[in-house]
């Protein structure tokens, strides 16, 4: 589907966000214009429990209009400095009466509207909100994407990365053959033209290769974890792929009606993850 950017050799290490997304870009801008069709992934939530949007008060497709306030209240500079906090702390003050459901801060960024413990966190579902999103619930030992600190936590990542991921999706360059899967395809095997060149965009959780492969690779080539887990998720993608099956990993995972609408035009999917066996 394009460059296998965790092939090794042709891996770049960025010290900020800001330098990531620079690089991602040039990246997309190079293959886009060579004709190529490019599968992008982050490791992080693009997405919340349904319902958000309705409790900000916010119009529109729920999963973009969540995104857009993402990109207007987040600040981060290039120097990866970032007000994560306070904006938590004003988006819960929105939703309200608190706290939460954003919580998890250390002690001195503590902000109005935002708890830096669960301690006193109105238990969830909280104002209609659920505690995860239907494909972490599918994933053993997972933190919710509310929780911005501590061991686990993905909220700040979600936080600062969302708005980036946006900036990528609406590129100048890029934004005519971009999508996000599954918000803007749908689930389908076939969310690529079968010409043309075409970035997609999808949430990846690089837990979904075995801890087995992982050890074997940080033991065999001296790569730190998260850099082994990056490459096995860029191979395990590149050979679905050159198979013919990665367009079952994007095809609908097998949820109910009124599940499935919440997932594809809200909350978002993690490729690769599938439902438990009933």
């Amino acid at each position: 589907m394009g460059e296998r950017c965790g092939e090794d050799g042709d891996e770049k290490y960025c010290r900020t966000r800001h330098e990531a997304t620079e690089h991602v870009r040039a990246r997309l801008r190079h293959h886009v214009t060579g004709g190529r069709r490019v599968l992008v992934g982050f490791d992080f939530p693009y997405g919340y429990p349904a319902g958000l949007a309705a409790r900000l008060g916010l119009s529109g497709a729920p999963w973009r209009a969540v995104w857009d306030t993402l990109a207007d209240v987040v600040q981060d500079t290039p120097e990866n400095v970032s007000n994560r906090f306070a904006a938590a702390g004003g988006l819960n003050r929105r939703i309200g009466p608190g706290p939460g459901p954003f919580w998890g801060c250390p002690a001195s960024r503590r902000h109005d509207g935002l708890t830096s413990t669960a301690k006193g966190l109105i238990a969830f579902p909280f104002c209609d909100l659920a505690k995860l999103r239907r494909t972490e619930a599918a994933i053993a030992g997972v933190q919710e994407t509310w929780k911005l600190s501590g061991a686990g936590s993905v909220g700040s990542q979600a936080l600062t990365g969302i708005p980036r991921v946006r900036a990528l999706r609406d590129d100048p360059q890029l934004a005519a053959v971009s999508r996000v899967w599954p918000f803007e395809t749908g689930f389908t095997a076939r969310p690529v033209p079968d010409r043309g060149p075409f970035v997609l965009h999808a949430e990846i959780w690089p837990g979904i290769v075995p801890a087995a492969e992982v050890g074997h690779e940080t033991a065999t080539t001296g790569a730190i974890k998260d850099q082994a887990q990056v490459r096995l998720m860029c191979r395990w993608a590149a050979r679905h792929d050159a198979d013919g099956a990665l367009g079952a990993f994007l095809a609908d995972p097998g949820l109910a009606p009124p599940d499935r609408a919440r997932v594809d035009q809200e909350e978002g999917w993690i490729l690769g993850v599938a439902l438990p066996a009933p």
